[in-house]
């Protein structure tokens, strides 16, 4: 079976501060995970700008804030 298990989600950690690399914009906090066929590891992040939006992406799409200096 392909789909991980949050124990293997090892990218981020629950409230971990992450963007988007490229693209549109989106910064926020780790909320919550994913893993489907297509998207074996999966983040839910929610807005520091609108509380209450949520966005998944693939862990691959984001990177933590400390590492850009943002």
């Amino acid at each position: 079976m392909l789909f991980r298990s949050v124990n293997e989600m090892t990218k981020f950690k629950q409230g971990d501060r992450v963007k988007k690399k490229s693209g549109s914009e989106w910064q926020g906090y780790i909320v919550g995970w994913y893993s489907t066929t297509l998207t074996i590891e999966g983040y839910a992040v929610e807005s520091e700008a609108h509380k209450g939006s949520v966005q998944i992406y693939p862990a691959s799409a984001l990177v933590l804030v400390d590492d850009i200096d943002a």
